[in-house]
């Protein structure tokens, strides 16, 4: 069951970066607005998965304020409704999406119980970041709901092996126990691009690691049928290369 008090920490550490996060973007790629106003798709390889998606509804989970994934999926054609639990990322998606003339729909939602989201109203939801998910069974359970029957769930993140491991000149150390589901309490600076341009926003907050079983086992819970995982492999040479860096599962709900 997720804690209150976990969410509103994690919402005020993410409407505090945002804006932050957003100038970060933009310098990192300066084409940005050009990329996606022009038909460009992130090069993320779970995009390959669903196949032709023309016309198809599609909620994204968690879109962030840049909705790089969402503006890619509508111009691959879905029809496309955004979510975020911070309204300051809403905002500020909803303002580039203006300026790219996309037709993108934005929601603020939690994406554990999706509240103002109807039932049956979606082809695809696409999920992520499952780290910052204390309640994996409601969220799938969730992501059912609002799903059509026949609808599939297409769920894209790091793997948790990933996300147990550190890199440390070359070597790999294990950050905690993989059957350690305790909250995970700290302050966050910033993702990696923030951090490659000088943020640090400083705030406490939270997550969660979740192994694979927990994910198959929430997703097959909530009444899917797994039908594809893809595990990828980790680019580079050093050790952690050996290890498999992100999964990808396709689920459907039953028609």
């Amino acid at each position: 069951m997720a804690d209150n008090n976990h969410l509103h920490m994690i919402r005020q550490q993410w409407d505090a970066y945002h804006p932050e996060y957003m100038e970060a973007i933009l310098k990192e790629r300066p084409d940005y607005y050009k990329f996606f106003a022009g038909g460009g798709v992130v090069d993320s390889f779970e995009f390959r998965l669903l196949g032709d998606v023309r016309g198809l509804r599609l909620l994204d989970t968690c879109c962030a304020c840049d909705a790089s994934q969402a503006f890619s999926w509508a111009n691959l054609g879905a029809k496309v409704t955004a979510c975020d639990i911070s309204e300051v990322a809403i905002e500020i998606a909803k303002n580039n999406a203006a300026i790219m003339e996309l037709d993108v729909e934005f929601q603020a939602a939690d994406a554990q119980t999706l509240q103002p989201i109807a039932d049956e109203a979606y082809d695809i939801v696409y999920a992520t970041y499952l780290v910052w998910y204390e309640d994996i069974k409601k969220a799938f359970k969730t992501w059912y709901r609002v799903l059509k029957p026949g609808g599939r769930l297409l769920y894209a993140g790091p793997h948790p092996l990933a996300k147990l491991l550190h890199e440390n000149g070359g070597l790999l150390e294990i950050t905690r126990r993989y059957h350690d589901r305790a909250p995970h309490y700290y302050r966050f600076d910033a993702t990696a691009v923030g951090r490659r341009h000088g943020v640090d926003v400083n705030k406490p907050t939270v997550n969660f690691f979740h192994t694979l079983a927990d994910i198959v086992n929430a997703i097959s819970a909530a009444g899917f049928t797994i039908e594809r995982m893809v595990e990828t492999e980790t680019q580079g040479s050093t050790m952690k290369s050996y290890l498999p860096e992100e999964i990808a599962i396709v689920a459907k709900k039953h028609s």
